[in-house]
């Protein structure tokens, strides 16, 4: 039996010996987070790796058995990495590290230098070296929406630094935030350096209607947790009378302070025909999609999309695909503040929204195709479309010749503009 082993352990090292590299891939220095570009590790006499870096602050990293500049084929193939967050390691511990993963480890070093072993057999890792923790004295949450923080996503705004409690926690509370939805995110940056900051995710805050709201942020040094109290104190109606699409309709782009203004009769019924260039073709079914969203208000820049956070509505799913079934039926939408985009083909649509009970209806414009190739009493056996070029197209679509066929044998052919 013992023979079989060692027969089967030389087997594992020899499979092991053939394997050709191993990387670190991240942020400095371990290639600025290249797939194609991560650092090489040294194989060590007991086969496992190692690489040498000096380290001060926060690096993100995975392992690599091997590089490829495709983030697909790198994920699938030779990543080595935690799942669903980030995973903050320390030194002298082994972690586990398996292959796959869709997220990073975070190592947070004191300016000294570091040894990184990877063990391929077990599919561990630690880091050596001495650790020493980092003094922070100021806390400052940073986040979205500007109309909360005053800048977004800025350490270095003191209007947004925490304050020291007795029991040894910071807390800051910001008055009268305008909510309607999830569009407040935020973490807690310390000594305004973003190598220091918690969670490792954004954490958001959910409210379940709109209203003005007190929201207290909290962290704890100890164990580095993130909190965090929200607190009706008014009335928010993100209705404004006025409802703009937003995203690739009647020629615009995605621009906070660009919309197609919708008509409207009673502030609650809004309507209007959209025409969408399919800009965005799909890699499995080869068709270009439009993307588009609702808001009842309009940004004042390009650039400030926060300001618009709470009025901005649109699909229950980002990317929700407006299919052919779903023309003429009532389609739910999310609530203000989730501004998730619908998709749809290119084409002309009549979009039609309710929003005493947050529903859209869209159905395709009519294209006079049908009112043209009509002949008396003819009766029609099939109609074909084609392009100026001559190709045959499943639909009419811009300036297309529509060739009929009657059961009498006879055939019309006409030119239309879709």
């Amino acid at each position: 039996m013992k023979k079989i082993f060692t027969l089967f352990a030389m087997t594992v090292m020899l499979a092991f010996s053939s394997q050709a590299a191993y990387y670190i891939v991240g942020n400095a220095p371990f290639g600025d987070w290249n797939p194609a570009a991560g650092v090489e590790m040294t194989q060590q006499a007991d086969g496992t790796y190692t690489y040498k870096a000096t380290i001060s602050g926060s690096v993100w990293f995975v392992f690599a058995s091997g590089l490829d500049a495709s983030w697909d084929v790198f994920n699938s193939t030779y990543r080595y990495g935690p799942s669903g967050s980030d995973v903050e390691v320390v030194v002298d511990q082994w972690v586990s590290t398996p292959q796959g993963g869709d997220k990073s480890y975070k190592f947070t070093g004191s300016g000294s230098e570091y040894t990184f072993i990877f063990n391929p057999y077990i599919n561990k890792f630690k880091i050596e070296g001495v650790q020493v923790p980092i003094e922070i004295d100021t806390y400052t949450v940073a986040g979205t929406p500007a109309t909360v923080f005053g800048t977004e996503w800025d350490p270095s705004n003191a209007e947004n630094d925490m304050i020291k409690q007795a029991d040894g926690t910071f807390a800051l509370t910001k008055y009268g935030c305008e909510l309607a939805g999830n569009e407040l995110a935020f973490k807690v940056v310390g000594n305004r350096d973003w190598g220091n900051a918690w969670p490792n995710d954004n954490m958001t805050v959910e409210v379940e209607e709109a209203g003005i709201y007190d929201v207290t942020f909290t962290f704890n040094p100890e164990g580095n947790q993130v909190g965090y109290t929200c607190v009706k104190s008014g009335s928010f109606d993100p209705r404004t009378g006025e409802l703009y699409i937003l995203g690739e309709v009647n020629g615009n782009a995605w621009n906070p302070s660009v919309g197609y203004k919708m008509d409207t009769e009673d502030e609650n019924i809004y309507t209007a025909q959209i025409t969408t260039a399919g800009e965005n073709p799909d890699e499995n079914d080869g068709i270009g999609y439009s993307f588009f969203s609702f808001t009842t208000k309009l940004s004042e820049s390009s650039d400030d999309w926060s300001s618009i956070g709470g009025y901005r509505i649109g699909a229950i799913e980002d990317g929700f695909p407006l299919t052919e079934d779903m023309f003429g039926i009532d389609i739910e939408m999310g609530r203000f503040g989730h501004p998730n985009s619908f998709k749809v083909p290119a084409g002309t649509y009549n979009v039609t929204v309710n929003l005493d009970n947050n529903i859209m209806t869209i159905t395709k414009a009519s294209d006079g195709v049908e009112e043209l190739i009509n002949d008396g009493n003819k009766v029609v056996a099939g109609i074909r479309y084609y392009n100026i070029m001559g190709q045959e197209m499943k639909d009419a679509n811009g300036i297309t010749i529509a060739v009929t066929t009657y059961t009498d044998g006879s055939q019309r052919v006409v030119k239309v503009i879709k």
